[in-house]
């Protein structure tokens, strides 16, 4: 069974005046983050259609430092189109792949896609199954409590602001793994005004944080909105210490 550890960027899909996928900013962003020592990158966002899921897969799989770890975001509604992604995913070198489902049969959704899976897949919550195809979730998603959460026994973490101040998420890993407590818990809490503020105002601050670190962010896809004056202000002095 894979293990995974470390950190991992969820990947923030970049996108043109067009709103189209911008193919040179994605690539361009990922061979940046290839200079930091992250575990490896998770692509693909419910934004996305199913062929340009593909297409950012394929793009971000090509930029990849190799020796990363790919995860693919294959979700759908429907089992059938969930293992199409996933095994498409697996054909251009995937790892693992992350699937989410909020419905009440989500345990019969799970397996029924584990069972038809080239490639392990991850679900959102730890529901009880032990099918030798279904990775356990050990990972945090909080960049807040990131290094509290992997004392507490997370194996690593998928952090979104990490697409921003991806140096800064790594020197947390860096500092559990050395067991240099006194800096774990320095850089924890250097994070948590950026990781509140993200968290607020979503993937659109998150753009906006990346703008001002030298990623490409750029305008959000509808129906989400680029954030305001205010929020803007709030996000540059959360991030002003932290650029790298």
């Amino acid at each position: 069974m894979l293990k995974i550890q470390g950190i991992l960027v969820p990947i923030a899909t970049p996108y043109d005046h067009r709103g189209d996928v911008y193919k040179v900013k994605l690539a361009s962003n990922i061979e940046r983050l290839n200079t930091i020592n992250l575990t490896g990158y998770m692509v693909g966002d419910e934004l996305l259609t199913a062929e340009e899921k593909s297409l950012v897969w394929e793009l971000a799989a090509k930029a990849a430092k190799p020796g990363k770890l790919l995860g693919a975001v294959t979700s759908a509604p429907s089992v059938r189109e969930t293992v199409a992604l996933t095994n498409r995913a697996a054909e251009l070198g995937y790892h693992f792949a992350m699937v989410q489902n909020s419905g009440a049969t989500k345990a019969l959704y799970y397996e029924a896609v584990a069972d038809a899976a080239k490639i392990p897949i991850m679900a959102e919550a730890d529901f009880g199954t032990t099918h030798p195809n279904i990775l356990r979730a050990e990972l945090t998603t909080n960049a807040a409590s990131l290094f509290t959460d992997l004392k507490a026994g997370s194996k690593g973490g998928v952090i979104a602001i990490a697409n921003a101040i991806p140096y800064t998420i790594q020197l947390i890993w860096e500092a559990y793994r050395q067991r240099e407590e006194e800096a774990g818990f320095d850089w924890q809490e250097r994070i948590t005004g950026l990781a509140e503020v993200v968290a607020k105002y979503g993937t659109p601050g998150l753009k906006w944080a990346m703008d001002l670190n030298s990623y490409y962010g750029g305008a959000p896809r509808l129906p989400e909105a680029a954030v305001g004056d205010g929020a803007k202000s709030e996000i540059a002095a959360a991030i002003k210490d932290l650029k790298s």
